[in-house]
């Protein structure tokens, strides 16, 4: 897979027998921000809501990968 843009989200959503799904998502707000009362976060939420449906056997997990820079004196 060729690198993505950072910041990128990792939402990986189990069953109980293993298999599930794995979305890798960036998510880039227009130049006017994002959609009328919507984050990034909220979107993701409802991500990981929408594949753990009702079944309290489905886990999912959320890793956020970043770049970050610090100045050394």
């Amino acid at each position: 897979m060729p690198d993505l843009p950072y910041p990128h989200h990792r939402l990986q959503a189990d069953g109980p027998d293993e298999t599930g799904f794995a979305l890798v998502v960036h998510i880039e707000e227009g130049g006017g921000g994002p959609l009328a009362g919507m984050t990034t976060q909220s979107v993701l939420d409802h991500l990981r809501a929408h594949l753990a449906g009702d079944d309290d056997a489905v886990t999912t997990s959320l890793t956020r990968y970043e770049v970050t820079t610090t100045d050394t004196p």
